[in-house]
Parts: structure tokens; C-alpha cells; sequence
């Protein structure tokens, strides 16, 4: 008699690339520019770098100008090594916020976003674009593992839609989704409670303005092994409680040491069972650690 045992695949590409001040060794990454922007890719590997979409200039060894096409949409640049190991790396264009009728871009509404920073700290700068998604980029992979469409706000409303993620924060999730699979967690991806909310949604829920959900940096997530949209019964004592959400929120935070862990420090928080959910943990990139 034969047991199948899950294997979990990180989906590393066997080198590294470095963009807007990121360091990704996935072989699927996204990175968001504005129309026109430039950003520099470099690596400490030999890599073919090209695409028939994106403009591509090596200026010297291992370093690489991107330079984004000139209308928003869903673009790629694909990078190889020596070894034929290989890359794809999504150039997401965006479409200015500037571009935004009072509340609204292409009809669907945003809301406004504090005028200010939160004392000064650049992280809390309005986004200068979101990302338009549509039904038909809905589930583009924006690394092996978590696609556009969870990461979307959960207002009601009709295509397009908008949003805007952290390159750090689809990293973070990538780390400790490899993590909670190293504690014996097989899961493929995490269920999402939130990632991405509008400052209009943000709002509507009573939430703080400047949420790190509201600038893209933030996710609130569970483990969903069966699919059934909820936490899962982790010890398996036949309930799903609080119990199962401090397994998750302990992998978590075990990790805060770790010298691979310490771009990703940030907020996390832990969630009880409630009438919707079965509980969750919040995790950001806000840079400094926070916990709730």
C-alpha cells in the first residue's frame, strides 16, 4: 500500500535578482511601475535578460535597465541563467492616481487617501498609481504561489477594479508560507480575509485611515487546507478555535530572529473566531515591529 506525501515546491528559480530595492529569488515575481519608469535589476549571476514588450538595456555586467511600456497592463520579462534555470518577471504598469475623478477611477471608487503621511514616514505616501485588474488578469500569478485576485478589495463593484501591492509584502507571504510548510503545515497558499482595501472600503468598515491595507502592505490570512474558505482545525481536537490560530501566529512569530526574516519585521496581529470567521492573523511590512 502506497501514501502519497505532499510535497511542498517554493518555486525557487535557482538565482536571484535584485529591483526596487528587493531581493527575489522566485521564479515568478511582480514588481508595480508607473508609465515610463525606469527601474535597475541587477544580480550577482550571469543572466539573459529580454522581452518583446518591456524596453531592456544591460548597461554593464549583471546590471539591467527596465523601463516600463507607456500604457497600464500586464507585461513580462523573462530572465535565464547558465544553467537554463528561469525567471518571469511581471512588469505591472499602473495607472496614475492622478488620474482619479474625486472619488473615483474608471468608475469604480477609491475614496481619498490622507493628505499627509503618518508623522512624515514615507510609507503612509499616497500610492502614486494602482494596478487595474480585469477579468482577464484576474489570476495572474504575481509569484509561484498567490495571484492578483487575492489580494483585491472586497467591495462589491464591477470590472475594472484596482489595487496596489507592496513588492516586500508578496515576498513576506512567499517566506512564511515556505515557513509554515517547513512546521508541517502542507498548504499550497493561505486564505485571505483582506489584503488590499480601498480608503473608501477602509472606511466603510470603520477601519483606522491609515491602515497598511490602504497602501497595499498588509494581508490578513488563514490557512485553508480543505478549501472550505475558513481556519482550519490545526491540532485537531475537532474544533477550530483560537487554539489553531496561535499555532499559525507562533510559526510567525519564531521567525522575528531570523537574520532572513529581518526586511520583512513588521505588524502582526491575532484574531479571534467571530460570527464571519474562524479567526486569522494580520501580517504587514510596515518595517518595525507591531503586535495586537
Amino acid at each position: 500500500m502506497s501514501c502519497w506525501v505532499f510535497a511542498f515546491d517554493p518555486g525557487k528559480a535557482g538565482f536571484s535578482i535584485e529591483i526596487k530595492g528587493e531581493l527575489n529569488p522566485y521564479n515568478i515575481f511582480s514588481v508595480f511601475l508607473l508609465p515610463n519608469e525606469e527601474a535597475e535589476l541587477s544580480s550577482t549571476s550571469v543572466l539573459r535578460v529580454t522581452s518583446e514588450e518591456v524596453g531592456v538595456i544591460k548597461n554593464q555586467n549583471n546590471l539591467w535597465k527596465i523601463k516600463a511600456p507607456i500604457h497600464p497592463g500586464a507585461y513580462s520579462v523573462n530572465i535565464t541563467d547558465l544553467e537554463g534555470n528561469e525567471m518571469r518577471l511581471n512588469i505591472l504598469v499602473l495607472t496614475p492616481i492622478s488620474e482619479k475623478k474625486g472619488e473615483y477611477l474608471n468608475g469604480y471608487r477609491v475614496g481619498n487617501y490622507p493628505i499627509k503621511p503618518l508623522n512624515g514616514n514615507p510609507i503612509y505616501n499616497r500610492p502614486k498609481g494602482l494596478f487595474e485588474v480585469t477579468k482577464e488578469n484576474l489570476n495572474l500569478a504575481v509569484t509561484p504561489h498567490f495571484m492578483l485576485r487575492q489580494f483585491l478589495c472586497k467591495q462589491e463593484s464591477d470590472f475594472p477594479k484596482y489595487l496596489i501591492i507592496r513588492e516586500r509584502l508578496i515576498l513576506k507571504l512567499e517566506y512564511l508560507l515556505e515557513k509554515v510548510n517547513e512546521n508541517g503545515i502542507p498548504i499550497q497558499t493561505f486564505g485571505f480575509i483582506s489584503g488590499y482595501r480601498t480608503p473608501y472600503y477602509n472606511k466603510l468598515i470603520k477601519n483606522v485611515a491609515y491602515s497598511r491595507h490602504v497602501y497595499g502592505g498588509a494581508a490578513d490570512i488563514f490557512i485553508d487546507q480543505n478549501g472550505d474558505g475558513y481556519m482550519d482545525d490545526l491540532n485537531k481536537d475537532g474544533l477550530t478555535n483560537e487554539a489553531d490560530v496561535r499555532i499559525f501566529y507562533n510559526v510567525v512569530e519564531q521567525e522575528f530572529g531570523n537574520s532572513d526574516y529581518k526586511n520583512y519585521k513588521g505588524g502582526l496581529g491575532f484574531y479571534k473566531k467571530n460570527q464571519v470567521h474562524k479567526g486569522f492573523i494580520h501580517v504587514d511590512v510596515r518595517g518595525r515591529r507591531a503586535r495586537w
